[in-house]
């Protein structure tokens, strides 16, 4: 697994359910018995503007269009992740770090 992958991934609690999710845990950490990543969901919603939206495409293996949920970023350990399901593209990433630099108070 690789920073920008998405996965299936099962977090406790209400997200719970198998759920696909992007990987946003620097490469160099690979070796952590944990991984940070950011789920996905298909209820989109215009009300959270940290939420990139991610179309679906073979590419990133979602079936159908998304937002990724950085306001709701989690680690979990590596044995919740169960496969990788593709990769976001480049513009999508680019997003994806805008808002997570957002929602951890990093713009100045």
């Amino acid at each position: 697994m690789k920073r920008g992958d998405t996965v299936v991934m099962v977090a406790p609690s209400d997200l719970g359910r198998p759920r696909p999710a992007v990987i946003v845990q620097a490469n160099e950490l690979s070796a952590a018995t944990s991984v940070l990543l950011c789920p996905i969901t298909s209820d989109i919603t215009n009300r959270l503007p940290v939420r990139p939206i991610i179309e679906a495409d073979e590419g990133n293996g979602l079936r159908v269009r998304s937002q990724i949920m950085t306001d709701k970023m989690l680690a979990l350990p590596r044995n919740r992740v169960r496969r990788v399901i593709g990769t976001i593209d480049p513009e999508t990433s680019d997003r994806l770090d805008t808002a997570l630099l957002l929602v951890l108070g990093l713009t100045r």
